[in-house]
């Protein structure tokens, strides 16, 4: 190789890290990626995918919220330690006015004298100023409903039923009686075709209950 061709490429392996140094700015000036700013929750282009905010406006206010929440963070848990108190004192007593019972129930006081004004919750009135709940009663509103047991009901065949004008002429009642009589009573019924059918062992108890 020449002494000129030597220089040539000496001088071109110079410039060359700075020929790529220029080409990787310029193709990273065209990269954005779109955000959502953690402070006022815009979409906003970003040039790297670690941006968290979308302005300096926006950075500023959440490092100020971020410094508040720690100076506030302490008196926050006093707060909440009395309010925890305070719920354990109104869970210890036996008797409460309508303020605790709100309290304990978390609703407000109007609701808790609809309760007892509806009947749905006991109270006692000491005075005009004075109205006081049993805590059990309050208690007993979350108490689970007894379950009642649904036993299966099987459809007795049409032989052995009679249809709605059958009953009528045996029993000699109107159609409207015979139907009060089958709700009152709480007697299954069916339809089978256009007839609608009731167990005679059953009719046959409330007419003729001697046999």
């Amino acid at each position: 190789m020449k002494k000129g061709e030597i220089i040539a490429w000496a001088c071109f392996a110079q410039i060359l890290p700075g020929m790529i140094l220029k080409t990787y700015l310029i193709m990273s000036s065209n990269f954005t990626v779109n955000r959502i700013c953690e402070q006022c929750g815009r979409v906003f282009s970003a040039r790297t995918t670690v941006t968290r905010f979308c302005s300096k406006v926006c950075n500023s206010k959440n490092g100020k919220m971020r410094a508040r929440n720690i100076k506030m963070a302490p008196m926050d848990q006093v707060v909440k330690k009395v309010l925890n108190e305070r719920v354990t004192e109104v869970n210890a007593v036996e008797f409460l006015n309508v303020k605790n019972a709100a309290q304990l129930l978390r609703a407000s006081e109007k609701m808790i004298y609809q309760m007892i004004n509806t009947g749905k919750l006991n109270a006692v009135n000491l005075s005009k100023r004075k109205t006081l709940v049993y805590r059990k009663d309050i208690d007993r509103l979350f108490e689970l409903p007894q379950v009642i047991e649904i036993k299966e009901i099987i459809q007795p065949p049409v032989s052995e039923c009679y249809n709605m004008g059958e009953a009528q002429q045996i029993f000699n009642i109107s159609e409207k009686a015979l139907f009060d009589i089958i709700k009152r009573n709480k007697l299954f019924k069916f339809q089978e075709g256009k007839f609608t059918y009731v167990a005679k062992s059953e009719l046959n108890k409330i007419f003729n209950p001697e046999l």
